[in-house]
């Protein structure tokens, strides 16, 4: 198993999500489920367009708060602002992390991470690396949470403690501590 690296995810075309997203323009978030929220840093957007669209490739969907709802200003933290993402936050079974260089000075992440945990608890580290890595020790109260790597065909979500499960499992009710 490894992490994904920067150069994987640029591998997506940023254009093919372009016109994927145009094509749900006209849907109702307010009635929408997500598999996934995915808790990230805005400078990351280039990479963010890959792991959407890596998610979505293996049959997940994810909810991108400037994707999805294009008006949504997370410029500054306001109350109207967190009233939508608490939504949808609602609205997902789950939440990635996205941990890069630009993650640790994030405003809304530790927020979102925090706020999440609270309510639902299903949280994953999916990090971001630079050069070919294979585990993931994650800093501070990331290392709590269970992270993400993959193989060429699954998905898999790690527990700090040893165990590990595919990522639909892990939306299904397991934990990667059973083993």
């Amino acid at each position: 198993m490894a992490l994904l690296k920067e150069s994987d995810l640029r591998k997506y075309r940023a254009t093919e999500i372009v016109a994927s997203l145009e094509n749900h323009s006209a849907r109702n978030l307010d009635y929408d489920e997500f598999d996934i929220f995915l808790s990230h840093s805005y400078s990351d957007k280039d990479l963010i367009y890959g792991v959407k669209r890596f998610l979505e490739d293996n049959g997940l969907s994810v909810y991108v708060d400037w994707i999805d709802e294009l008006e949504l200003d997370r410029s500054s933290v306001n109350v109207e602002t967190a009233k939508t993402l608490r939504k949808r936050m609602s609205q997902c079974q789950s939440l990635l992390f996205v941990t890069s260089l630009n993650s640790t000075t994030s405003k809304w992440m530790p927020w979102e991470c925090g706020y999440f945990d609270g309510t639902n608890g299903k949280i994953a580290i999916f990090p971001i690396v630079k050069s070919d890595e294979s585990s993931f020790a994650g800093q501070e109260y990331l290392g709590l949470y269970p992270y993400i790597d993959v193989t060429t065909d699954v998905i898999w979500v790690n527990s700090v403690k040893s165990g590990y499960c595919s990522i639909k499992d892990w939306l299904n009710g397991k934990s990667p501590d059973n083993k």
